[in-house]
């Protein structure tokens, strides 16, 4: 059959060609871009880019016009929870960690929706995202038919397995993966090339089964994923071992002989060797100038979802010293639970409007700095011969 030829005209293009993830003073380096560009895509890859009309047009092939728009690399969504998709606009907001917390966990034990789940997707594939890192709970359904709702719209994912509470037989030599994954490996095991099994959090998942966790990923060159510093009841929790999350989880998840380590989550992160490189913290709005620091010296990478921390009332990320430590920042939306969408591109916004970050850092936070945090080789940019995965950048992140 003879190659498909397209070429996609935009007011602007940035390719983000040559780049590598971005850290500190380089988040904030001007970016190539190419006015009044051309995108030569052939069989679906880029095959050129040049400023309209260039001597790389080929003959015989379609034009398409995007209009006055910025085209960069499709975006990455670095933390989602798809399989509560179904929980959109029926959990609490704006009062605080635990009372959102304690809204959510009755409705845990409901089956996974599929449509919501399938819309969803579409909806993270439509806003121009490429690849997701999907965050499954105990729900025994939840990375088969994450994964089935991924591909089916064309969207790359990562599942990490989440180990969570103390009280099951957690960890035995023979697999690192949570049970409800386990069983969905065993069924379907192509989920396994996608996987990685994670630690919930600090106070809600067993140190033992996060350290295993983290081991096994260290070994198979995976991420390693867990949040960290989500809430001030998260910190409370862990230094005194009283607050409304201990009092909330006291029944249902701690046991009678868990106490306190007497230790911020950054400091019990770093004491259980759960930080690194590979490693992948989320959320992060509680830490502190010094530990921002400390979190780059690791080289752990840490996502933000500054939405839906704003929906919950945590407060915004301490944006100005994690850009200043040089940690390898990306950006996720969290879900439907804690956001109003799944569009990772208004998490950008947000700390445009709210924060004044300038646009340069945050189009490689939304690209190549989220394919390294998921360790995604290539993604992230428009080169040649790459898959043709572009986004639309909202007007407040051109320049």
């Amino acid at each position: 059959m003879p190659s498909s030829v397209l070429i996609l005209r935009a007011r602007t293009l940035l390719t983000l060609a040559g780049e590598t993830a971005a850290r500190g003073g380089n988040l904030f380096a001007p970016l190539k871009k190419i006015d009044n560009a051309a995108l030569v895509v052939r069989d679906g890859h880029v095959e050129a880019a040049f400023s309209w009309p260039g001597s790389h047009t080929p003959a015989g092939a379609r034009v398409r016009d995007l209009g006055s728009v910025c085209l960069a690399p499709a975006c990455v969504n670095a933390h989602t929870h798809l399989n509560l998709s179904h929980l959109a606009g029926r959990t609490t907001w704006r009062r605080g960690f635990t009372p959102w917390l304690a809204s959510l966990v009755p409705m845990l034990a409901e089956p996974i929706s599929p449509p919501a789940l399938e819309d969803a997707c579409a909806d993270i594939a439509g806003s121009g995202a490429v690849h997701v890192g999907d965050f499954s709970g105990t729900l025994s359904a939840g990375p088969a038919a994450a994964d089935q709702a991924c591909r089916a719209c064309g969207l790359g994912v990562t599942h990490f397995c989440e180990w969570f509470g103390f009280k099951s037989p957690l960890i035995d030599t023979i697999s690192p993966w949570p049970p409800y994954c386990r069983k969905a490996l065993a069924e379907n095991p192509a989920i396994a090339f996608r996987a990685a099994p994670c630690g919930h959090a600090l106070y809600s998942t067993s140190p033992k089964a996060l350290r295993a966790a983290k081991e096994h990923c260290a070994r198979n060159n995976r991420i390693f994923a867990f949040h960290l510093a989500e809430s001030p009841e998260e910190t409370e929790m862990l230094t005194t071992g009283r607050g409304s999350l201990k009092d909330l989880y006291a029944d249902r998840v701690l046991p009678e002989t868990w106490r306190a380590p007497g230790l911020r989550p950054m400091a019990y992160a770093a004491a259980l060797g759960l930080l690194g490189p590979g490693a992948l913290a989320v959320h992060g709005t509680q830490l502190n100038t010094a530990e921002a620091a400390e979190l780059a010296t690791t080289g752990t990478a840490l996502c933000l979802c500054p939405r839906s921390n704003n929906n919950l009332g945590m407060g915004p990320p301490p944006m100005r010293e994690l850009l200043e430590s040089g940690v390898l920042l990306c950006l996720g939306t969290d879900g439907l639970s804690t956001n109003s969408d799944l569009d990772v591109r208004k998490e950008a916004v947000y700390l445009r409007e709210t924060m004044d970050v300038q646009p340069e850092a945050l189009v490689r936070l939304l690209t190549v700095n989220g394919a390294a945090a998921l360790g995604l080789a290539g993604a992230g940019q428009l080169t040649r011969n790459s898959p043709a995965a572009f986004c639309i950048l909202p007007e407040s992140l051109t320049y």
